[in-house]
């Protein structure tokens, strides 16, 4: 078996049946390659990883001290943060940075006992000139809290020296952990990945150099999307998968596992489900930001002509790329960030089509495909933007609904969706009142929305306002379906809790819950549309959004302004907090009774820049641009703002 999961396995243009794969160990590959030479040495194909095996024994301190001080830190960044999903910056300004990362994933992962940990590098949707490395930990989700401070204090090592001293001390404290009677650092093994910009490979490059430097097993999987990477990283360590997650490491796999329960979820619509008004229009429009996601997505297309020769799958959609790498640059008046921050239709660098580009349907990744946006263009050309908070009200409520066909006292799970200050009051009142779910509202950022998901519910689900999203499965869930098969076992197949049963066993293979993965959330929210037999806008029917207004405002001092810990609200300066809970009351008096929320304003400070973020959201456009303006200016005068007072903010923007 090869544990990378490398295609020479598996046929590039189709779907294997599961294979049974090598079980996984603590070890990592060291026991999986057991039969194979242990020397370090590249293998792989045109279609698969390029594997680098380790030995365990890293280079001598000068070799590895040379290699650092050949990528000196550059004087213009005074300290490196790690953000909410990693380091991101001009790519000029990265090589330092990589190169102690390559050697820090190697760290982590020896800490693991050889547990595979990722890197991917990426700047997501940011511009074409910046770059980035997000860290993968052993479970496939975001790098553990605790461990960020050691990569961050890594990074900023001021001498070569000091990065030894600390490499010395991960390195004892692994071996400390993972003892071996031969002295050797414990087992390391790395799965890198990349985006398509242009300078990612001679980023790649060092990552792989650095952490090969340590004796670390290299699995170097090319260009692939972040979520491919993570899904790697994930099935890597089979014995953390679900018994209902079939372990696939490779790309084939990454498709094979999704297309599989995707398609056995549209079956689940039967016939039952009647001929339906959108069995012969659904034709998606997949704009790939210029991005890794659009050759990547686009092997679906395939995949579906493939099932759908073969028969017995209905409703598998006509799936319509456009925006690839190089016909456009990337991210640039495209892509999810661009279709949901502007609230307008992506630009189409794309040839059109014959009779043009059907704008019914359609889906914006953004450059690493990590988050998706939906939107449409209705008869009269107007645009529709469907966002992570339509997407989050949308899956809740059919999970809900399922979860209720199988135990309808509701008390088997704990289901509920995280939030954070920028979701749209309207999704939030009617995750409440209609859905009837709980709602917790956590700080922005990945890291905090996974966290708040995976500990506050059973099922929980995930979608910040931008498209990044995803639902994770607990143990109780696990376990609720384990006995609702025992009690369910030999009924009518059309019996509706049985139907239920089936869908929501599915549920778990075909959404990718290490991260938010564009690709993954598509397939999902596709489906859960065909089995209501539903449009985009039906869909968007649901509720309508408040309108709201985001500025920023440069201060000072960013660090003048603090929050609570949800930051939807200022706790100082205490003068601003109390003006905007002063603001938000006069809005709401002259707005009673117009909308289903309250009008509301938050601040929150920037994570990069001296700045404050501004959003207000009110029953009309016209009171969301007011109380934005008047939030804007507010925090000018009592915090510190630089340069001239924010100008007032109208429908047609700033």
């Amino acid at each position: 078996t090869n544990p990378s999961g490398g295609q020479e396995d598996t046929p590039e243009n189709g779907l294997l049946p599961p294979k049974s794969l090598a079980p996984h160990t603590p070890d990592g590959l060291s026991k999986t390659l057991s039969s194979r030479k242990r020397k370090s040495r590249a293998m792989g194909s045109p279609t698969g990883p390029v594997i680098h095996w380790g030995t365990s024994v890293p280079l001598p301190d000068r070799d590895i001290a040379s290699m650092i001080d050949a990528h000196p830190r550059p004087r213009s960044v005074p300290r490196y943060s790690y953000g909410t999903a990693g380091f991101r910056y001009e790519a000029s300004l990265l090589p330092c940075v990589f190169v102690r990362m390559g050697i820090f994933a190697a760290l982590r992962s020896a800490s693991l006992g050889g547990e595979e940990v990722g890197a991917m590098i990426t700047a997501s949707h940011n511009p074409e000139p910046d770059n980035g490395m997000k860290l993968a930990d052993s479970h496939g989700g975001m790098l553990d809290a605790d461990w960020e401070k050691h990569a961050v204090s890594l990074a900023n090592a001021p001498s070569s020296r000091d990065a030894l001293a600390m490499i010395d001390s991960l390195s004892r404290r692994a071996k400390g952990l993972h003892p071996r009677p031969d002295g050797k650092m414990p087992p390391m093994v790395v799965h890198v990945g990349r985006d398509t910009r242009s300078h990612s490979p001679a980023l790649c490059a060092l990552v792989v150099s650095a952490a090969r430097a340590m004796g670390a097993t290299v699995i170097d999987h090319g260009e692939v999307s972040t979520p491919m990477l993570h899904h790697f990283v994930m099935h890597a360590n089979g014995h953390r998968l679900p018994c209902l997650i079939p372990q696939r490491i490779n790309e084939s796999g990454y498709y094979e596992v999704m297309a599989m329960s995707y398609a056995a979820l549209l079956r689940t619509r039967g016939s039952g489900g009647g001929a339906g008004r959108r069995r012969t229009t659904r034709r998606l429009v997949i704009d790939g930001a210029c991005g890794i996601g659009a050759p990547k997505v686009d092997r679906f297309r395939r995949i579906f002509a493939r099932l759908g020769s073969e028969g017995g799958t209905s409703g598998l959609p006509l799936l319509h790329t456009v925006n690839f790498p190089g016909e456009g640059p990337l991210n640039e008046n495209c892509g999810g960030e661009y279709v949901q921050k502007q609230r307008l239709p992506p630009r189409v660098y794309s040839a059109a089509p014959p009779g043009g580009l059907d704008k019914s349907y359609m889906c914006s990744f953004d450059g690493d495909a990590d988050r998706i946006v939906f939107h449409y263009e209705d008869g009269g050309g107007r645009f529709n933007l469907l966002d992570g908070d339509k997407i989050a009200v949308l899956v809740s409520s059919f999970v809900q609904e399922e979860i209720n066909h199988v135990d309808p006292t509701g008390s088997s799970v704990r289901c509920g969706v995280v939030q954070t200050a920028y979701a749209n009051g309207s999704s939030t009142a009617y995750l409440r009142d209609v859905v009837r779910t709980d709602v917790v509202v956590a700080r922005t950022g990945v890291k905090f929305v996974h966290a708040a998901a995976h500990d506050s519910f059973d099922v929980g689900v995930y979608f910040e306002a931008n498209g990044h999203g995803t639902v994770l499965f607990g143990p109780r869930f696990y376990d609720f379906v384990s006995s609702a098969e025992a009690r369910l076992r030999g009924s009518a197949r059309d019996d509706r809790a049985g139907l239920a049963l089936r869908r929501l066993r599915l549920l778990p293979a075909l959404v990718n819950q290490s991260v938010g993965d564009a690709m993954s959330d598509m397939l999902l929210v596709d489906a859960i549309l065909y089995l209501r037999d539903w449009d985009l806008v039906d869909w968007s029917g649901l509720y309508d959004d408040m309108p709201s207004r985001q500025a920023k405002v440069r201060v000072r001092d960013r660090g003048a302004i603090a929050t609570n810990d949800t930051e939807t609200e200022a706790t100082s300066p205490a003068a601003l907090r109390d003006a905007l809970r002063a603001a938000m009351d006069a809005a709401a008096s002259s707005e009673a009774g117009q909308a289903a929320a309250r009008p509301r304003c938050f601040v929150r400070p920037s994570g990069t820049e001296d700045a404050v973020r501004v959003y207000a959201e009110a029953a009309t456009q016209r009171g969301a641009d007011a109380l934005a303006s008047e939030a804007a200016a507010l925090v000018h005068s009592l915090a510190g703002g630089v340069g001239p007072a924010p100008v007032p903010m109208v429908a047609s923007g700033l």
